[in-house]
């Protein structure tokens, strides 16, 4: 394992039989025999079952799972699949039409059938957008993510504002939304539009009142009003394209945003993926040594205060804005002797 891996812009290896299970559940989703697609889903979650262990940590396939789950259970049990709205919300859009996003996104990942548009920017930007968001909004992440955890790290109260840096669809904004009530604000921050706009979607099927959206251009937070309010600034599985693909001038301009926004006492929280020990199956796309981030944020102003390990694929690092010393005017006395001026 190297200390930084970013990889390409598709982070999953396609295996033979990741792609049999996804050809089982786009079956299940277009098969009109009612058993027979069952019995398809079935099989593709009995595949899932078998294969995340050893193949993807954190990725795709649980997700997938869940709705080849969904499409299993009896229609009483259903509804337990959706209790958290913002789950529901994600299966109200992906299930739409027939399930037409999840069928649109297993055709362009796997390539079962030609759309037309594959190799044009449009259609991998378009995929990579659909995979981000499952990723994100993945209904099973807290089985995997632990989010329980992490959540429990953050010192978030009411009544704070907090920047939610690279929010995607809000996963953690909204969850962050809860946290600080109606008193607080989140800033639901990213350089993605269709992110936001969904955050906007979610906001309004959530009747959720504290957060808003910021389009950004990676630069700064693109919160120049904030300078100085900010209680918290989060950062989740992002640092490590800004210290591996981002160059020196935009990094940093990004973090002395970030330093910039908060208060003398706020919290920058960063958690990211890390090496894992021998034997144990890591985060399946990029990851970032802890130590590498911690000594280039010391650089940058920042002083590392605690470091978690909730999981063995992903760490929680917290830093403090280093606040310099004011010095001290030095006094003379009215008798002193008047220095010349040097040359320099």
């Amino acid at each position: 394992m190297s200390l930084l891996h970013v990889g390409g812009g598709d982070t999953f290896a396609i295996t033979k039989e990741g792609r049999q299970a996804a050809t089982l559940l786009l079956n299940a989703l277009e098969e009109k025999d009612a058993d027979k697609a069952r019995e398809d889903a079935r099989q593709a979650s009995e595949i899932w079952t078998k294969i995340i262990p050893r193949e993807n940590y954190g990725g795709e396939y649980s997700a997938l799972q869940w709705f080849a789950d969904y499409l299993l259970a009896d229609p009483d049990k259903k509804e337990s699949f959706l209790q958290d709205p913002q789950v529901k919300f994600f299966f109200d859009r992906f299930s739409a039409n027939n399930y037409a996003l999840l069928r649109e996104y297993l055709l362009r990942k796997y390539r079962m059938r030609d759309i037309g548009d594959e190799e044009t920017k449009l259609g991998q930007d378009r995929r990579v957008w659909l995979e981000d968001t499952i990723l994100f909004e993945n209904p099973r992440r807290e089985l995997w993510e632990h989010t329980t955890k992490f959540m429990a790290l953050l010192d978030i109260k009411p009544g704070q504002t907090v920047a939610d840096l690279g929010s995607g669809p809000g996963y953690y904004s909204f969850r962050f939304a809860k946290k600080v009530g109606p008193t607080g604000k989140i800033y639901a921050i990213d350089t993605d539009a269709d992110h936001l706009q969904w955050v906007e979607a979610a906001k309004v099927k959530l009747n959720v009142n504290n957060v808003q959206t910021v389009e950004t251009d990676g630069r700064t937070l693109g919160l120049a009003d904030q300078v100085g309010n900010l209680d918290v600034v989060f950062l989740c599985s992002l640092y490590h394209n800004v210290y591996g693909m981002s160059p020196p001038p935009e990094r940093d301009s990004l973090v002395a945003s970030i330093r910039e926004g908060l208060k003398d006492n706020g919290t920058l929280y960063l958690a990211d993926n890390g090496l894992v020990p021998d034997g144990t199956l890591p985060y399946h796309g990029p990851y970032v040594a802890k130590e590498l981030i911690i000594g280039q944020m010391e650089n940058y102003g920042f002083r590392l205060v605690a470091q978690y390990q909730p999981i063995a694929q992903r760490y929680l690092l917290v830093f403090k804005k280093k606040i310099e010393p004011v010095a001290k005017k030095e006094v003379h006395k009215k008798t002193k002797k008047k220095e010349r001026p040097r040359r320099h």
